[in-house]
């Protein structure tokens, strides 16, 4: 029998994809074939009623959709897979790997990149897609459909999938970098961790809000916070003297190259 998707893959977000379909109907389990060479997860799965194929080799014969939700550089083992037609959906979720190079693996098939994030892990994620000439508008809202339940989807053309890997990929990271080093200062000065990170974490969730919600330009939002000899002015000061947003850029540019390096 044939399966409606096949995840090569079950990782954190393999695993978080996995339940979105599940929790949004997309799918029921009797339709997912999964692959994944870790015990414990399929120990952790097969005992919640899903299906394990027997190889990569075999998820992917067997699938209509095939998600590969696996790292970059473990993608030689999928060289030696020849498929036998040229029906198939392949989503690929690995930084830096190109639609071109898909097909070098797979030959002529429909294929769609995704960049999802980890918040996907709670249905919050923000992903972009960009899809192959081959693709049909069904099959594409299909695959859109299936990281939606996992949160929004935006799609940009395959040349800046490099590109937006700091911006929403990784941006997580970043976030939490940041973040961590406010918590422990206010720590170090006596305030409850606890305490410290509800009230960090809420303002940056309140801030991204203030981005997506009021239509204003972020420069006057900045300047909406900070009163003329403030407290805050006083911290951006820092910043700016220490060529903060030249440092952020530094960091886009190296994860950018390092997707390509992939």
């Amino acid at each position: 029998m044939n399966y409606k998707i096949g995840i090569l893959g079950l990782g954190k977000m393999g695993n978080s994809i996995l339940s979105g379909i599940i929790k949004s109907n997309i799918y029921n389990k009797k339709e997912v074939l999964l692959y994944d060479v870790n015990e414990t997860i399929i120990n952790a799965l097969t005992n919640q009623g899903f299906t394990f194929a027997s190889s990569e080799k075999d998820l992917c014969s067997q699938s209509d959709i095939i998600l590969i939700a696996i790292k970059p550089q473990m993608f030689s083992e999928l060289l030696k897979i020849k498929l036998e037609n040229n029906t198939k959906v392949i989503i690929s979720i690995a930084a830096g790997k190109t639609i071109n190079d898909l097909k070098e693996i797979f030959g002529e098939q429909q294929y769609i990149r995704v960049m999802p994030n980890t918040p996907a892990f709670i249905s919050y994620s923000s992903s972009a897609i960009t899809r192959g000439d081959k693709v049909t508008e069904d099959a594409f809202n299909e695959v859109k459909s299936i990281f939606e339940s996992i949160g929004v989807v935006e799609e940009i053309p395959e040349e800046k999938m490099n590109e937006i890997i700091p911006v929403n990929g990784s941006m997580p990271a970043y976030l939490y970098y940041f973040a961590e080093a406010f918590i422990e200062e206010a720590v170090a000065k006596g305030i409850n961790y606890e305490v410290s990170k509800k009230l960090a974490c809420e303002a940056i969730i309140g801030s991204a809000k203030m981005i997506l919600e009021t239509n204003k330009d972020i420069k006057q939002l900045i300047k909406d916070v900070c009163s003329p000899g403030g407290t805050t002015i006083e911290g951006l000061k820092v910043l700016e003297e220490n060529e903060f947003q030249n440092i952020i850029k530094k960091a886009y540019n190296a994860c950018v190259n390092r997707a390509y390096e992939l």
